[in-house]
């Protein structure tokens, strides 16, 4: 009996150990250990999951981490660490050192040079064929408790500045659904769009310099940015398998990631703002990644991953997306372009 009761003891105490929060730097520690050991991704997320944040936990760190190695299921549970911890703290010490800003000029200049990029980037891109891997997730009563609704496969074709998107599977069966007729959250654009938005001229887009990070090993500006309402073109569909739709436009900010060497756009984290009181979207946010691929021999900047949530409440929605093999589009191949079709459907 005592040692039974010995043994409960000892479990309630190791699960309140597990629930002290813990200073951010002893996470970044526990996953660089963990990184250095070559543990695998799944037990690096796992073994994070114990931890209960005393102090915020950025994005800059989130990066850093990412740059030295964290997979992308270490990344997901550090990005959900990063969400529970936004109303704590900062760490009184910088836990990820930075270093000195750029001055002024050449923060103008690598703005300006990764507006060009931007404005024209749809010119340069090839005419090309992809696999557009995308897992929807709901939380239903809004509890950051998510589960996997369902997982599709998508033939992505862009064909002369135009986006095809065509449904191949659902949860690894064939289907002869319509992208649009699956319902849930929908999204479309990365190829162009939200690197328009940004940058057009009508935008009238508020920015300045923000911080340094290092992102897929290379070294990015990081600038804010915000796009008022009244100046936007970002614009939000909602509605049901019924065919009702409601519609809103709204502002946006966040952070534009710009490579050093090459002054490109290779990410961009926006939050929608300004949203009407009446529309039933209560947030909206989205995370694009851009990297050098290979087309035909050839490497483009081209979208890696994104990740968009969407919350109307209670009901939560998050859609991840990997866009994979990438190749050039053969000249047999045939393609007819639709409608186009909403940003985001629930």
């Amino acid at each position: 009996m005592r040692l039974r009761l010995t043994v409960v003891c000892l479990l309630a105490c190791l699960a309140a150990a597990a629930q002290t929060a813990v200073s951010l730097r002893t996470v970044v520690e526990s996953v660089r250990q963990d990184l250095s050991l070559n543990r695998k991704d799944s037990q690096v997320a796992k073994a994070l999951r114990k931890f209960k944040l005393a102090e915020r936990l950025d994005d800059r760190t989130i990066e850093t981490l990412q740059s030295e190695g964290a997979g992308p299921d270490t990344v997901a549970q550090l990005e959900e660490m990063r969400d529970r911890s936004a109303y704590l703290p900062s760490p009184q010490v910088p836990v990820i050192e930075a270093p000195p800003a750029p001055w002024a000029g050449e923060q103008e200049s690598v703005w300006d040079a990764a507006r060009e990029k931007s404005l024209t980037y749809t010119e340069s891109l090839p005419d090309f064929i992809c696999t557009e891997s995308v897992k929807r997730y709901k939380d239903p009563a809004g509890k950051e408790q998510w589960h996997l609704d369902d997982t599709l496969v998508l033939k992505l074709t862009y064909f002369e500045r135009k986006e095809d998107y065509r449904l191949i599977s659902i949860d690894n069966r064939p289907t002869h659904l319509t992208y649009e007729q699956t319902g849930g959250a929908i999204t479309e654009g990365e190829f162009g769009s939200l690197l328009g938005s940004i940058f057009a001229e009508s935008s009238r887009t508020e920015y300045r310099w923000d911080h340094w990070t290092t992102l897929r090993q290379r070294p990015a500006h990081v600038y804010r940015f915000r796009i008022a309402v009244e100046n936007s073109a970002y614009r939000l569909s909602f509605g049901t398998n019924g065919g009702y739709f409601q519609h809103a436009t709204m502002g946006q900010h966040g952070y534009v990631y710009v490579d050093r060497e090459t002054n490109a756009v290779v990410r961009i984290a926006a939050e929608a703002e300004s949203l009407p009181r009446d529309f039933p979207v209560k947030r909206a946010g989205s995370l694009l990644d851009y990297g050098f691929t290979d087309v035909g021999g050839h490497s483009y900047l081209l979208p890696l991953r994104s990740v968009t949530r969407l919350d109307a409440l209670p009901l939560q929605h998050r859609n991840e997306v990997q866009f994979l093999d990438y190749r050039k589009f053969s000249s047999d191949a045939t393609v007819t372009f639709g409608d186009p079709v909403p940003p985001v459907k629930k």
